[in-house]
């Protein structure tokens, strides 16, 4: 008999870990803020051992930094950040789209179709807004067949959410978000590459845009 093999549980640093990045990057905890591990407990259900482990590797992914006699701060998001991280989404995305384009299927378009609804029901609420974004993003890497290609996606994933949120700060982002999505598929819908990267491109420096708008407006108000 041949049994598949059981999977490890979950250690509470890695739950912790996970719990604070996702928070971090869905700006529940706004960048900048002090993390206080009594607090952070309450809220994650578990003792603050674990919250205390888990702040090295936080800080190895740069998304905390600790001050000696101060504190823990979630990092801030500067505008170096956003154009190193964007520059990485440009060329990664048009060559999803490069890939993508001779090989779609109808019923992968359908698919796209479906995560296009799901975010026009999201409008109200940026949290589930912008995950169903990164969702829709990161099939159409997972589409392009390209396993190496998703996974170098899949490393700059997390940042790209956490700029989103951010950009959703920036009026209408939300509805413009829908329109560039709306015309991604119209192109792949075409099998259209050059219309379809152009329409990928443009989506990004728009984010980008809206971004960096936020960080000025943060900025102003010295935030």
């Amino acid at each position: 008999m041949n049994l598949p093999k059981l999977a490890k549980p979950v250690s509470l640093k890695q739950q912790a870990y996970q719990g604070i990045k996702n928070a971090i990057i869905d700006q529940s905890i706004a960048p900048g803020e002090v993390l206080y591990e009594r607090a952070l407990s309450e809220q994650l259900g578990i003792s603050r051992t674990p919250i205390r482990e888990s702040i090295p590797l936080l800080e190895l992914e740069g998304w905390v930094t600790s001050v000696p006699r101060k504190g823990t701060f979630v990092s801030k998001i500067t505008k170096q950040d956003v154009e190193e991280v964007i520059q990485i989404r440009r060329g990664l995305e048009v060559l999803v789209i490069e890939v993508l384009v001779p090989i779609i299927s109808d019923e992968q378009i359908k698919h796209l179709e479906g995560i296009y609804d799901s975010q026009l029901n999201e409008q109200q609420e940026n949290k589930r807004f912008i995950s169903v974004d990164h969702d829709f993003h990161m099939l159409l890497a997972e589409f392009s067949g390209n396993k190496r290609l998703t996974n170098l996606m899949k490393t700059v994933s997390d940042q790209m959410r956490w700029f989103g949120v951010s950009a959703l700060n920036s009026p209408n982002r939300i509805k413009q978000t829908l329109t560039e999505h709306q015309l991604i598929i119209q192109c792949l819908k075409e099998r259209d590459s050059e219309r379809a990267k152009k329409a990928v491109l443009e989506h990004i420096e728009c984010t980008r845009e809206a971004v960096m708008s936020t960080l000025k407006e943060n900025e102003e108000d010295g935030r």
